[in-house]
């Protein structure tokens, strides 16, 4: 891995897009909104590629009104950017002209499968945004205060606010960086981690009434119906950090939460010590993190989708 092959990829390219993962989280947010606010520094011509929006309480970053409002390569692109995302199937755009266009894939994924023309995949990286940070770095990028809410942002997500065991030296020392910057902190963490419209507070409170716990507390699962997204009226992808809820029972390693889709279940899982997350997931067709992953299940029914899963952390636990 060496930054000088993508910063000279860079400065040799006028267009350029970023894409990140489906479903994006305040890493895959953050990391494209920085790196795009830096490379426009630089006097670049920079296309924002996803086929949704971010989510809402993501609103306070820069540019990102234009996160989600195209998923087409421009024609005139000739390097495309791929972040935070181990699986090129996962990206979020249209397919036309992907095969052909040169790639740059910046990630932090252990199970990343390389797919970029030049990859860059740090898996001691606590988040893609502390890569976009070295990356600008690199670029001679002089990094302001919106560029740096929008890696903070990044990294206090994928950590947790740096609770996570993904946490490193260096990833404080990125984190005081951006904080030098004059960036207001203390706003970015009431906006993340206080501050919930009335609907999602709800949404919670329907997920704790499921909570169960199995092999003597060890897991705990939580499930929501299709019906609580409909009657709240909010996504079936915005449910926050209600899956960390399970792990505080100080028996529990493993927390689920599975969400009722059409066809499937959406599964979050987050662990503390012992279980692999990305290993449990990958398992079942998806993959993350070492303490936090997902995956999509395909099951007659939710009994099923639970005992499937028990039935493969007990094989991981022998």
């Amino acid at each position: 891995m060496d930054w000088q092959d993508i910063v000279q990829m860079v400065s040799h390219h006028e267009h350029l897009a970023l894409v990140t993962h489906a479903s994006p989280d305040g890493d895959a947010v953050g990391s494209t909104l920085g790196l795009a606010l830096g490379l426009r520094a630089l006097g670049k011509d920079v296309q924002i590629l996803s086929k949704e929006p971010g989510p809402q309480d993501l609103a306070y970053l820069s540019l990102y009104e234009e996160f989600g409002t195209e998923s087409l390569l421009r024609k005139d692109r000739t390097l495309l950017l791929c972040l935070d995302c181990g699986n090129k199937d996962r990206l979020s755009m249209e397919r036309e002209g992907f095969q052909e266009i040169l790639k740059v894939n910046i990630d932090h994924h252990v199970s990343n499968e390389y797919y970029g023309t030049v990859n860059y995949v740090d898996a001691k990286a606590a988040s893609t945004a502390e890569l976009i940070y070295q990356l600008l770095k690199e670029l001679q990028v002089v990094v302001d205060i919106p560029m740096a809410e929008c890696l903070y942002t990044g990294i206090i997500t994928d950590t947790g606010s740096f609770r996570f065991p993904s946490t490193t030296p260096k990833t404080l020392q990125v984190a005081a960086a951006l904080l030098e910057t004059g960036v207001d902190f203390s706003k970015i963490q009431r906006m993340l981690f206080s501050t919930s419209a009335f609907s999602q507070v709800k949404l919670l409170g329907r997920a704790l009434m499921t909570l169960e716990n199995h092999l003597e507390g060890f897991v705990s699962m939580m499930n929501l119906k299709g019906e609580d997204f409909n009657v709240l009226a909010i996504s079936d992808r915005d449910t926050g950090d209600i899956v960390n809820y399970g792990l505080e029972p100080p028996e529990a390693d493993v927390s689920i939460l599975f969400k009722e889709a059409e066809g499937f279940y959406r599964v979050s899982v987050r662990t503390k010590e012992k279980i692999d997350a990305s290993a449990l997931c990958g398992k079942f067709g998806g993959g993350g993190h070492v303490r936090a992953a997902g995956c999509n299940m395909e099951a007659p029914s939710l009994q099923e989708a639970k005992e499937w899963m028990l039935k493969e952390i007990e094989r991981m636990m022998a």
